[in-house]
């Protein structure tokens, strides 16, 4: 089979042999893989990251099992035996692994997952949009299993796909949603087309202006977006730091500040299954009963063959890609 990997911070597609499925385990014949903006840069300059050797990138899956079912898969592989696991914290779970980081992904024609990671694609929802399942259950996780208090006002900082995502998300659970840009501008003409009327996106926030809560879904190499946060959330609010920033960011805030107006900073990383249904379930829920949003979140930029030709022409107007792949 076929497969993209970067070794020795080169990246080829490489004909490697398929690893037949253990027991437990499902070979999922790919046909959508998302770009996700964590791996664009180590997949355009691998040289400055410490990456796995090999690494096989590609989280964002679905595909078909080998029953033929049509499946979205969960990238979340944790041991599900320790007391983390059984709490359904799965995403702090120390011996957790990774589809397209620890284990190979999906940009490969065929990925071998574990078969309890596999969930079946809901009537109605179409593959290449079904890629945006991760990002949104980042999102769900971000606003369902925080302590963020009953909807009010919120503003999602960020205007990217899981910022988007998080406010659909929001809204969808009674929030009054405002989203801008990571440094307080209005985001690019593209998110007009795939933010619900509902929404406010303002061309600049009133300098007076707060919110109960706050959800920093920017990221970067600077730490703009969480002072953004710090300066727009209510005294008593809450922000939810969505995102991950590159290492070696430090906020220059004063630490007084936080303590003095009692604000609740909190870290949400990627999702879990605390609950029932878990975020992976109604991530796909919230797609699927969102297919016209969905459109203008992602869009199919070629085969899987074509990743060279994306990376180097990517454009700053597309908000999510994902590559297909052969499924005969």
């Amino acid at each position: 089979m076929k497969a993209w990997e970067i070794r020795a911070s080169e990246l080829s597609l490489r004909e490697v042999e398929p690893v037949p499925p253990a027991e437990g385990e499902t070979m999922v014949r790919v046909s959508h893989t998302g770009l996700c903006g964590s791996d664009l840069p180590k997949l355009v300059h691998p040289s400055g990251f410490a990456l796995p050797e090999p690494w096989r990138p590609g989280h964002e899956i679905v595909g078909t099992d080998r029953t033929g079912r049509a499946v979205v898969v969960d990238p979340l592989v944790p041991c599900g035996t320790c007391p983390r696991c059984a709490q359904g914290n799965t995403h702090l779970c120390s011996g957790l692994r990774r589809l397209g980081w620890d284990l190979p992904g999906g940009l490969a024609e065929q990925v071998v997952v574990p078969t309890t990671n596999t969930h079946p694609l809901p009537d109605g929802l179409d593959r290449l949009h079904a890629v945006l399942t991760d990002p949104a259950a980042v999102a769900v996780h971000g606003l369902r299993c925080n302590p963020i208090g009953a909807p009010g006002r919120l503003a999602v900082i960020g205007a990217g796909t899981i910022g988007l995502l998080t406010a659909l998300y929001a809204h969808r659970q009674g929030w009054e949603v405002t989203i801008v840009h990571r440094d307080g501008r209005a985001p690019r003409p593209v998110v007009a087309d795939a933010v619900p009327a509902a929404f406010r996106s303002p061309t600049t926030l009133r300098t007076d202006e707060t919110f109960g809560v706050v959800v920093d879904a920017a990221t970067g190499a600077d730490p703009a977006p969480l002072d953004l946060a710090l300066r727009i959330v209510d005294d008593g609010g809450t922000i939810v730091v969505q995102n991950a920033y590159h290492p070696g960011v430090r906020l220059p805030t004063p630490l007084r500040d936080v303590f003095r107006r009692s604000i609740q900073v909190t870290g949400s990383f990627s999702h879990c299954r605390r609950a029932h249904p878990d975020d992976f379930t109604l991530a796909l829920n919230l797609l699927r009963d969102h297919t016209s949003q969905m459109a203008n979140l992602v869009t199919e930029a070629g085969r899987l063959t074509d990743l060279p030709t994306v990376l180097c022409g990517r454009s700053a107007h597309s908000i999510r890609q994902a590559l297909a792949a052969p499924t005969s």
